[in-house]
Order: C-alpha cells, then sequence, then structure tokens
C-alpha cells in the first residue's frame, strides 16, 4: 500500500494525477449518492406535490431519488459542454 502511494507521488506525475483526480471525484460521488440514499430511506411518507394544473401524492423518498437524479443528469450535461479554445 505504501509503495503505491509512493509511486503516484513520485515520477512523472501525469497520467497519475490524472488518475487521484478520477478516484477522488469518484469517492465524492459515491459519498454524495450514500447520503442521498440515507437521506431518502429516512423520509418515507407521502407528500403532496403541487404542479400548476394538477396535484399528486408520493412517497418522499420517490421525490428526493428523482430530485437527485434530475440534478446529476444536469450536472452532467453542464460538465459535458466543450470548453471555448484557448487563443
Amino acid at each position: 500500500m505504501h509503495s503505491e502511494a509512493h509511486e503516484a507521488g513520485s515520477g512523472e506525475g501525469g497520467g497519475k494525477e490524472i488518475d487521484r483526480r478520477r478516484q477522488v471525484r469518484l469517492i465524492a460521488i459515491a459519498v454524495v449518492v450514500i447520503l442521498l440514499g440515507w437521506f431518502a430511506v429516512a423520509n418515507t411518507r407521502r407528500v403532496q406535490i403541487d404542479f400548476w394544473v394538477f396535484h399528486r401524492q408520493a412517497p418522499l423518498i420517490l421525490v428526493i431519488l428523482i430530485s437527485g437524479l434530475l440534478g446529476a443528469l444536469i450536472a452532467l450535461l453542464i460538465m459535458r459542454r466543450k470548453p471555448k479554445p484557448e487563443e
């Protein structure tokens, strides 16, 4: 384990730094998903959802999960935007 950590910190560093960033990002995403899931499970009662035209009741867990998935989709779409070329 120590040799891997030492190896990641030394050498050319270009590819390993990208791998480290990817690992940190994946860990952060996993933590957010776990917290969102835990929060949703803790809130299982039914709630009233009011839209402009109609009203529905749904379990709060469903509302939270759909909101989280829509937020993740929006974030993914924003991150996929191609950066402007540098001049």
